[in-house]
């Protein structure tokens, strides 16, 4: 029956996932009754030590197992991402350094050079048309009321009729 499902399941990996992404088969387990999970070598450049879980479920074993699930797990021995690090630590960090370095004796000075490193594609301005709408001519005010209220008071004769 093994054989049966790692033939399976290298056919699904071989439809799902980019050829080279994928190694030997690591292990089969049965975790629950009716699942089959096997294990693959992940080969994807960066991702050492990790692993391609594939799920099979076979609730009758007179019928053929089917494909659950395929994700990308980690084991004990992966390259992972390091801890995250708020950006105000990162940031009091980077202080500390260019004060260090004497390249600034206060937070103001230091903020100043590293607003100066940022590199942005936002441009603010203070030009208020910039928003508006050039396409068109707003009417005045009264205008849009009136015509406001000529259009309420005809809905109303519409539905009251005499």
């Amino acid at each position: 029956m093994k054989a049966k499902n790692a033939e399976m399941a290298n056919e699904l990996l071989k439809v799902e996932l980019p050829s080279g992404s994928y190694g030997d088969l690591i292990s089969e387990t049965e975790p629950a009754k009716g699942v089959i999970e096997l294990r693959y070598l992940c080969q994807m450049r960066g991702y050492s030590g990790w692993h391609w879980l594939l799920t099979l479920t076979q609730p009758d074993k007179r019928k053929p197992a089917t494909f659950s699930e395929l994700n990308l797990v980690a084991s004990e021995d992966a390259l992972l991402a390091p801890e995250w690090v708020p950006w105000t630590e990162r940031l009091s960090e980077f202080r500390k350094q260019l004060r260090a370095e004497g390249k600034a004796e206060t937070d103001d000075e230091a903020d100043e050079l590293i607003q100066a490193l940022v590199v942005s594609d936002d441009k603010k301005s203070d030009d208020s048309k910039g928003d508006s709408n050039h396409g068109s001519v707003q009417p005045p005010l009264k205008t849009r009321v009136r015509q406001r209220r000529i259009k309420h008071s005809e809905q109303d004769e519409d539905q009251n009729p005499n």
